[in-house]
């Protein structure tokens, strides 16, 4: 049927006596099939349900929406049923009205439950044109509060001790790039968040935590910081927050993921802030590992801003000792090298101290420091590697003095020298813990 045509006269299929029927509503939460996205396949179950309910159908269309998302709904004799789907929530919204009390439209609602393979299934069943009211009002008040597709919950976390989770809004980008899936979503009082392989990056409320810790720190020890390299990054806010020191003259970032990067243009300018058009900087899209060990240049701070490091992915190459080894070779004299390295708290350091573990003996310092980050959920660290300073013993008062000459007290939210101070500042049990390795 093609879209605004009529549809087929309903002359040979008799109207439905006086009404009196039911009407279910199933809400499909975690659906499990892979066809959700699968035009052909809904509307074959969705008929399957009709003739489950043992209903007559008189007509049906469906419609697929671009990127994905599927509509449709079959017409019977005796009422309909319609579907709305959203693949990337793996979700579905499903409604099953009869007219006939003979249909058998719990048949249907059970079909349907299981062909989607929903893992969280609500229901709601009320009767339908009956002049009492009470069913409607015993019904109501077993209502369940429906999420939907526009409210439900992201889970970062679930370890069967505890859990950190969201309250998704809406979900703005949902697509697979060359390297990952990516999602850009929206979290209730949060903002903005980006997920990659469902694993929360960032958030809106609360990335300049981060991003100030990655960054401001090396640059603010460097006494001119001229040419900075990023490998990683794709929000750009890791370029924003290197920016901002005027004395710097050329960046280069280095992303193996072009599709991200472009997304992230688009929908995540908080972030970035218009700096990827900046004229100092230079965004190759490369393999960082790739880039590093066929172009010879040099830089005074290079930053590590990588996905979890050790997850057997691209980045995994990116945390060896021989890649190390070769970025210290692109440092200039007194130059920093600070790798992102994943969450540093009394609960969980193993990944972080894999990280020192590979830079120990590389550099003369090379100490970890850690932040809190709420919409982590955890402490994360990072480690900062020099020859020519050591970040623990510098005094609070010079970090405010040189943030104070480059005219950034009022640019930068989180970072200042007493802040500094409190990166360095790791608990006891932590402390001895990264002393293995140290």
């Amino acid at each position: 049927m093609s879209p605004g045509s009529a549809l087929p006269a309903l002359a040979a299929t008799r109207h439905p006596e006086p009404p009196g029927g039911s009407q279910w509503l199933l809400d499909l939460h975690g659906c499990a099939t892979p066809h959700l996205d699968d035009l052909d396949w809904v509307r074959r179950i969705m008929l399957e349900a009709a003739t489950r309910a043992e209903a007559r159908v008189a007509a049906e269309r469906f419609h697929r929406f671009e990127p994905h998302g599927i509509s449709g709904f079959v017409l019977i004799a005796e009422a309909h049923l319609a579907v709305h789907i959203w693949p990337e929530r793996r979700f579905a919204a499903i409604d099953i009205f009869t007219c006939n009390e003979s249909l058998s439209a719990d048949c249907a609602a059970n079909f349907l439950i299981e062909a989607f393979g929903a893992k969280d299934p609500r229901i709601v069943s009320l009767p339908r044109g009956e002049p009492d009211t009470n069913g409607w009002e015993e019904a109501s008040a077993d209502v369940p509060e429906l999420g939907g597709p526009q409210d439900e919950l992201h889970i970062d976390r679930d370890d069967g001790a505890g859990g950190h989770w969201f309250v998704r809004i809406r979900t703005l980008v949902s697509c697979k790039t060359e390297f990952q899936n990516v999602e850009i979503v929206e979290f209730a009082e949060l903002g903005k968040a980006l997920l990659l392989d469902t694993a929360l990056q960032s958030v809106e409320a609360d990335e300049h935590i981060y991003h100030e810790a990655l960054v401001q720190p090396a640059l603010c020890l460097h006494p001119c910081p001229r040419r900075v390299l990023i490998v990683g990054g794709g929000e750009g806010a890791t370029l924003r927050e290197t920016l901002k020191h005027a004395d710097v003259e050329r960046v280069v970032m280095v992303d193996i993921d072009r599709d991200l990067v472009a997304l992230a243009r688009k929908h995540l300018s908080s972030w970035h802030q218009g700096s990827f058009d900046d004229p100092r900087v230079r965004l190759v899209i490369s393999d960082g590992f790739d880039f590093v060990n066929t172009n010879a240049e040099r830089f005074d701070v290079i930053f590590i801003d990588l996905v979890d490091l050790f997850e057997g992915g691209p980045a995994e190459r990116l945390c060896t000792r021989d890649f190390y080894r070769t970025l210290k070779d692109r440092l200039n004299d007194g130059g920093l090298l600070v790798v992102q390295a994943m969450q540093c708290d009394i609960r969980e350091c193993r990944d972080h101290l894999r990280v020192r573990q590979n830079l120990a003996g590389l550099f003369a310092h090379m100490p970890s420091y850690a932040t809190f980050v709420p919409s982590f959920g955890a402490g994360w660290g990072f480690v900062i590697a020099s020859d020519s300073v050591d970040p623990e013993t510098v005094p609070s008062d010079r970090i405010d003095r040189v943030i104070a000459a480059r005219g950034l007290t009022e640019r930068l939210r989180y970072y200042d020298g007493r802040q500094h101070q409190g990166l360095f500042s790791l608990p006891k049990e932590l402390r001895a813990r990264l002393g293995e390795c140290s």
